[in-house]
């Protein structure tokens, strides 16, 4: 049974640490507090580009999606994972090249 990503990044947020926006994320990888980042189909190809050497989750929808996906009421198109929590997120990362 394939778990739902947006359960899974429900459960991070209220459970874990989380960075949500793209400076936030580059600064969370520099600084190698991320453990895993989470971005939209519509992330910007030079933010992919700051996020070498860490666990990428492509989520497949857009900003407006994973804003809704983590209860925000807007658009978000990078989060890092500082902390996981009780979810299952790490398992979802590939690592970025």
């Amino acid at each position: 049974m394939e778990t739902d990503i947006s359960k899974v990044l429900r459960s991070t947020i209220s459970t874990g640490k989380v960075l949500i926006g793209a400076r936030q994320t580059i600064d969370a990888v520099k600084n190698g507090e991320a453990q895993v980042v989470v971005v939209s189909s519509n992330c910007m190809e030079q933010t992919l580009n700051e996020l070498k050497g860490v666990p990428v989750i492509k989520y497949p929808g857009a900003g407006v999606d994973l804003g809704v996906a983590c209860g925000k009421p807007y658009p978000i198109t990078t989060l890092a994972v500082l902390e996981p929590g009780e979810s299952e997120i790490l398992s979802f990362g590939s690592t970025n090249e």
